[in-house]
């Protein structure tokens, strides 16, 4: 009798083992399965070595509701989400961090930390693009160690893996296409400058690369007055850098040791070198400008509109009169082979860096009613540019995101040349940039 007893005991004991066991096994596989498209991105960060980019979702302080809010309106287009503007979705950190680890990286209390952790799924790597974060086709190529959950201006000359390739799929632009040959062989030069309205709007003399399903008529919105009045007194344009480390291919007149490719934080050789030389052009034409040289991409690329957007904001209720709005940005195009493209015009015997304008819209859902505001003034600067020198504005490019132009109804993005360019064909193009916003605010009533 003990020994039965003692055999039902051993095997009741194997049972709850084996109980325990299938329990562990489904709780393991359901931890699995509800991050296994997250675990097999991890997998291959690993396998491709790129440890940096994974730490650094691992130590991010935070990523940005409009990303994500944006993301689920791409996904689920029924949903409408609203959410307070400066709120951002925080990530766990401190003693339950390896909790939130093994439960899939959220915090059930808060239910947006769920799709934060799923972040990783919508990010570049290995120089290909996840179309979970890309609402158009072509993207900047972002080098793996410069993680950016903020969502860059795009083209579409980054899908092509040469510059041979690049010809043939724009035919249609000037003949001014030329390989050439310099220190660095691994830049081509192109100048962007299309003959035909293929893939483009097109009227009076103005193109426009339309990533939106609104439809833009050229003639009307010319024939509109701008709703912007200037002021008499202070300053009348600010001048920002969202992406404040951007920079341009390294020469021995202006070397820098990049900190990340194509960037440096050093501003004799960033973005702020640019909008400084702006900026003293049209105070040396009589317009007063505010350049504000915040940094706001260090030490993290996470949430760099946002504070750009608190920058702006308290810079608007110092200075009131502000009605301009100038986020200069450089365009990065880099092609699958490697190849750094820069865009490239003359004038007056110099070679200069192209700009283009970029026009936000509300077409993600933010709250933007007067975006069309700033596409009218894009259009007259680019009408104005046109006519005073050709070929130095890139077709105007009109896009989902709003990148805070919701703030003034004179806002726009202005990208001076690409990351193929160098920091004097930058510079060079600046007096001409300036001339052209400052001969059409003069015009302004």
């Amino acid at each position: 009798m003990i020994k039965i007893r003692v055999l039902n005991s051993r095997l009741n004991s194997k049972k709850m083992i084996t109980k325990i066991i299938i329990l562990i096994s489904l709780l393991c596989l359901t931890i699995l399965f509800s991050n296994a498209l997250v675990l097999i991105n991890k997998a291959r960060l690993y396998f491709n070595n790129n440890v940096q980019l994974l730490d650094e979702f691992q130590t991010s302080n935070f990523v940005e509701t409009d990303i994500l809010k944006s993301h689920i309106e791409s996904v689920l287009p029924i949903i409408k989400l609203y959410h307070h503007e400066n709120e951002n979705i925080q990530i766990e950190s401190g003693s339950t961090r390896w909790i939130a680890g093994i439960i899939g990286g959220f915090d059930i209390k808060r239910p947006k930390t769920i799709i934060s952790h799923q972040i990783l799924l919508m990010r570049k790597y290995d120089d290909k693009i996840l179309p979970a974060l890309s609402p158009v086709n072509g993207s900047e190529i972002l080098n793996v160690s410069k993680p950016e959950s903020t969502i860059e201006p795009e083209n579409d000359y980054n899908n092509v893996k040469s510059i041979q390739e690049l010809l043939m799929k724009y035919p249609n632009m000037k003949n001014e296409y030329s390989k050439i040959q310099n220190e660095d062989k691994n830049v081509s030069e192109i100048t962007i400058a299309p003959t035909k309205p293929n893939g483009y709007v097109y009227s009076d003399d103005i193109y426009i690369k339309n990533e939106t399903e609104v439809l833009i008529n050229i003639p009307n919105l010319l024939k509109e007055k701008l709703v912007i009045k200037n002021s008499n007194e202070g300053p009348t344009i600010l001048i920002i850098h969202t992406h404040t480390s951007e920079a341009y291919t390294p020469t021995n007149e202006n070397y820098y040791v990049p900190s990340d490719p194509d960037r440096t934080e050093d501003p004799k050789y960033n973005v702020v070198r640019v909008g400084e030389e702006i900026a003293k052009t049209l105070k040396n034409m009589g317009i007063e400008v505010i350049h504000d040289k915040t940094v706001h991409d260090y030490p993290s690329y996470n949430g760099s509109y946002a504070k750009t957007l608190e920058t702006i904001h308290t810079l608007l209720n110092k200075y009131p009169s502000i009605k301009f709005v100038i986020d200069i940005h450089r365009d990065g195009i880099t092609l699958d082979d490697g190849t750094k493209v820069k865009v490239c015009t003359e004038i007056e015997n110099k070679k200069i860096a192209q700009m283009m304008f970029v026009v936000g819209t509300d077409q993600w859902g933010l709250e933007h009613p007067n975006w069309k505001e700033n596409l009218k003034l894009a259009l007259r600067l680019q009408q104005k540019s046109n006519a005073l020198y050709p070929n130095l504005a890139r077709p105007i490019n009109i896009q989902k995101p709003r990148y805070n132009q919701h703030v003034t109804k004179g806002s726009l993005i202005v990208e001076v040349g690409s990351n193929g360019n160098t920091l004097e064909e930058a510079l060079n193009s600046c007096e001409y940039i300036a001339r052209v916003f400052a001969e059409v605010i003069k015009e302004i009533e």
